[in-house]
């Protein structure tokens, strides 16, 4: 029987890994040989004529007779496995001669290069959610969580360090554990320097062997990347010899016994681990844990944590639930129902809506140390997104969160080298036993260019932690920019924690400090223009006050079929930029009601859908830089499939006119995209209950006269055309909605408010 696509994938990625295993377990003999006069030097050894018995008979010697089993016993078995080919033997001699010359760039090896090469070979990086941490962004997320005075810990003193643990339960290729380790060295190497003690080398040896033994611990469910992880942390300092390494690999999906394990989630239930799976391929029935002479079998406990760094994987559950998505559907099935049972059983502040990653944030958090830390990279929807409030809401309880990194660079929004989505680094600090602290701060940098080297990173890292930041509360102004090289990459901001603990975390909403300002201002009804000040006010009300939002697409597929032809039911379709530019629309589609479910769905009656039927329709996914209206308005009732329907509660049609201009006006427009939940950039969407508590100006709070600007504003401007959204600044319609809104509410000139949103790049979708 042929192989389907998904299997043919799949052996070409086992192929590749396998290959990257063995070339990797190369790259660490070439440098070993450096230091051992034991190892062959790779050249010499890729001179001999049968080069797959020379490499198992010494990488064997090498496993049994020195050290360094993570690394070359994986890559020997899977030289075991290639077949008796001259095929086989020239391949090999093709790769050793490669990584030849990678070993002459002696840079590429300090900054985790196999594990890029991993994640790009990595196809089913999408459904196990393994998105690669660049190494720029673990290097500036470890400078920032172990700032050394923020800690208390003396890191001239090594067995103060000895007692230190870091953790990174998703571990991956180890790029962020390499980041904390060489953290840990430079702080060491700093405080030494100013307590007047010498830095030897056998000094520094000693650190790192302290760290590969006792602080670094890492978890993963991937054999391949444990190895790789091992392989990245021994290559800072391939000459020295260690007892063990805290490195585990730990089982997923349904294992011989039928029991179903969930990789390091296991630890919502137990502080140590005893697995099934063996990290070396021998089929042992215990944990399986990796140390200088191999992995033997034990538990894999997870110790209490000074600092857990993690990029967790964060496949989301829906659009077909890829959780687990590696592993076959039956499997997969099993899984879900079982993290199910863990969540509702422990009552863990997480969602798997969000994702493992949620969860992930769910699972180390109780190991976690009073004033320990958490430093994660994780979707920016984190600071928006209805699935992430669980998680927001651990964080708001247990943590203060110190220092929230976005980026605002149109070409890079990512801190993750495989993906495009949107992404925060986040540093947040675990309460103690004292009082909560409610002067405690959180600082928010907003990234103008994201940071592309490792070096790049560490001055970005340093100008962020000289900077002192703005802030947006109280009688806060002024800018505090942050500069490398002459370069604005940036600027930072800080709120008084218990503002943002609650709610979303706006302060990384927008790229620009006055426009941040504009928006705290605006949350309270306050109009704020920079250099001036509070310079009016208007009432607010949360956007369900005033009337109910309709079902969402999945409801709407479930009870009817759209068509052409003319039925009872009239609905607006589809959200394209070149079609919807006035405010007025005309239904474009009919629904018919169906009589029987669609395959796998439960049908929904009509008369539980259409009640909640309306005439606005404000969006509910946008691309900011190209698409033209947040609301429009129809003649009569409709359903959507990309638009909330909006039912107001009041029969003056007149306040319909109202919200549909006042949210696409630019103070309308700042308060929307506060609420909006990021996927990639200006690619964003509107989930209906964070859309419910959107503050719009209040039709019911307007004296006569001044709604009467507002309505006939509406009707005169109902079929001009509104330009896209990134050409405002220059758009008469756009510019006419906001006179009707300054004349009715007795405000100043918008212009600059306005120039501020357009240029900001969530909507120009251009770097500042």
């Amino acid at each position: 029987m042929p192989l389907t696509k998904a299997q043919v994938r799949r052996h070409r990625t086992a192929a590749n890994l396998a290959s990257l295993t063995i070339a990797n377990a190369f790259i660490f003999q070439a440098e070993l040989a450096e230091k051992d006069h034991r190892v062959i030097k790779l050249r010499k050894l890729l001179a001999k004529p049968d080069l797959r018995g020379a490499v198992i008979e010494h990488w064997k010697y090498i496993c049994d007779s020195i050290n360094y089993v993570p690394i070359f016993n994986l890559a020997r078995q899977a030289m075991e496995e290639l077949p008796e080919r001259s095929e086989v033997q020239e391949a090999l001699r093709q790769l050793g001669n490669h990584v030849l010359k990678i070993v002459e760039q002696r840079a590429a090896l300090r900054h985790d290069l196999m594990g890029r090469i991993y994640h790009r070979l990595l196809l089913e990086a999408k459904y196990l959610g393994t998105f690669y941490t660049s190494v720029p962004a673990a290097t500036l997320l470890l400078k920032i969580a172990l700032a050394p005075e923020e800690w208390d810990t003396n890191w001239a003193d090594l067995s103060a360090v000895e007692n230190f643990r870091v953790a990174d339960l998703a571990c991956g290729t180890g790029t962020l554990l390499m980041a904390a380790q060489q953290t840990i060295m430079d702080n060491h190497i700093r405080a030494s320097t100013r307590e007047g003690k010498p830095v030897s080398t056998e000094t520094l040896n000693s650190l790192h062997k302290i760290m590969m033994q006792a602080v670094l611990n890492g978890y993963d469910v991937l054999s391949s990347a444990v190895h790789l992880t091992a392989s990245t942390l021994a290559l800072l300092a391939p000459g020295i010899e260690f007892k063990r390494m805290n490195l585990h690999c730990v089982p997923l999906g349904e294992q011989a016994n039928r029991e179903i394990r969930l990789g390091s989630v296991d630890y919502l239930q137990s502080g140590s681990l005893q697995t099934q799976l063996d990290l070396m391929g021998g089929g042992g029935a215990e944990a399986q844990t990796i140390t200088g002479a191999g992995s033997v079998g034990t538990t894999a406990p997870l110790p209490e944590l000074d600092l857990c760094v993690m990029n967790p994987p964060f496949t989301r559950s829906v659009g077909g639930n890829l959780l687990f998505g590696s592993l076959p559907d039956d499997q997969r099935k099993k899984m879900q129902v079982h993290l199910r049972g863990i969540l509702a059983a422990a009552a863990v502040l997480a969602s798997s809506t969000a994702g493992l990653g949620s969860v992930f944030v769910a699972v180390a958090s109780p190991h976690i140390k009073s004033g320990g830390c958490l430093a994660l990279v994780l979707p920016a929807a984190l600071a928006f997104g209805v699935a992430w409030q669980k998680t927001r809401q651990l964080l708001s309880r247990d943590y203060v969160v110190k220092v929230i990194i976005a980026s605002h660079d149109p070409e890079r929004w990512n801190f993750s080298e495989n993906t495009s989505l949107s992404e925060l680094l986040v540093v947040a600090r675990k309460k103690g036993a004292g009082p909560s602290g409610q002067d405690e701060r959180t600082v928010c940098i907003n990234l103008w260019k994201n940071t592309t080297t490792p070096v790049d990173a560490l001055s970005l890292a340093d100008a962020v932690l000289k900077g002192t930041p703005a802030q947006l509360d109280g009688a806060g102004m002024g800018v505090c920019p942050i500069t490398t090289g002459g370069v604005k990459r940036g600027e930072a901001v800080s709120i008084a924690w218990p503002l943002i603990k609650d709610s979303q975390w706006y302060p990384v909403a927008f790229a620009q400090t006055e426009l941040l300002r504009v928006a705290h201002h605006l949350r309270s009804g306050v109009l704020y223009q920079a250099g001036k000040g509070p310079v009016g006010k208007m009432s607010l009300v949360q956007l369900n006050s005033l009337g109910k939002l309709g079902p969402d697409r999945r409801d709407i597929y479930d009870g009817f079929t759209p068509v052409d032809t003319k039925t009872a039911y009239p609905a607006f379709w589809s959200h394209n930029a070149e079609d919807v530019f006035t405010l007025e629309q005309d239904p474009n589609k009919y629904l018919n009601p169906r009589t029987k479910a669609m395959k796998g769905r439960k049908l929904r009656r009509v008369d539980l859908l259409w009640p909640r039927a309306g005439r606005l329709m404000i969006a509910e996914r946008m691309r900011l830089n190209t698409q033209r209206l947040t609301t429009i308005r129809l003649p009569a009732e409709a359903l959507s499939n990309v638009w909330w329907p909006l039912a107001l509660h009041s029969e003056d049609l007149d306040d319909e006119k109202v919200l549909a201009l006042w949210l696409n006006s630019t103070l309308g427009l700042i308060l929307f995209c506060m609420y909006r939940v990021p996927t990639e950039g200006p690619w964003v969407q509107f989930k209906k209950p964070s859309l419910s508590i959107v503050p719009v100006l209040n039709p019911a709070g307007l004296k006569a006269a001044r709604k009467k600007i507002l309505v006939d504003a509406y009707d005169r401007l109902s079929q001009a055309t509104v330009q896209p959204l990134t050409e405002m600044h220059s758009d008469k319609t756009r510019i006419a909605f906001d006179t009707a809104i300054q004349k009715a509410l007795g405000f100043p000139d918008l212009d600059d408010i306005r120039r501020m949103l357009a240029a900001d790049p969530i909507i120009s979708g251009r770097p500042l």
